[in-house]
């Protein structure tokens, strides 16, 4: 897909502080995204000292011309986070959720899968459970569900 002739979408990225290798593992989609021409926003680049944290993820959720789309990256603890309402995830997820409710056919928040358990099962919370996931979390399929990612963000369908 050519990115080239298409508006630079702003995408928001969900995530959690879970260790150190997944957090390298969001930075380095994020910094793939970019190079794909996606305006990404992330904690860790637009959320400076003195800044109100609360207004900020509001802001990334609820300000449709701010954000085109919410990446939720799923993890193990990601899903914990958010069951618990656990730091800056279980606020995201007391925020996301209304939406996630209220509008079925709402294509602004993309559930991520970045882990699965040793069976296999993956890691959504149960307010996004019922949505359609890319799965990312496997090296063999990580191109072809990354152009399916890629195309989401563009609103540009194969």
């Amino acid at each position: 897909m050519s990115t080239n002739e298409l508006v630079a979408p702003k995408t928001f990225i969900s995530y959690s502080w879970t260790t150190p290798e997944h957090e390298e593992w969001v930075l380095e989609l994020a910094t793939r995204l970019i190079s794909d021409g996606v305006q990404v926003i992330l904690d860790k680049w637009d959320l400076r000292e003195g800044h109100d944290i609360h207004r900020f993820m509001e802001t990334m959720v609820h300000d449709d011309d701010a954000i085109d789309k919410v990446l939720i990256i799923c993890d193990r603890g990601y899903k914990e986070k958010a069951y618990k309402r656990q730091g800056g995830v279980g606020i995201e997820s007391q925020i996301i959720t209304p939406n996630i409710y209220t509008d079925v056919q709402q294509e602004k928040f993309i559930p991520i899968i970045a882990e699965r358990d040793i069976s296999g099962a993956h890691f959504i919370p149960n307010y996004i459970a019922s949505r359609l996931y890319i799965d990312l979390s496997s090296t063999e399929a990580f191109e072809d569900n990354y152009e399916r990612l890629l195309r989401s963000i563009y609103n540009k369908p194969m």
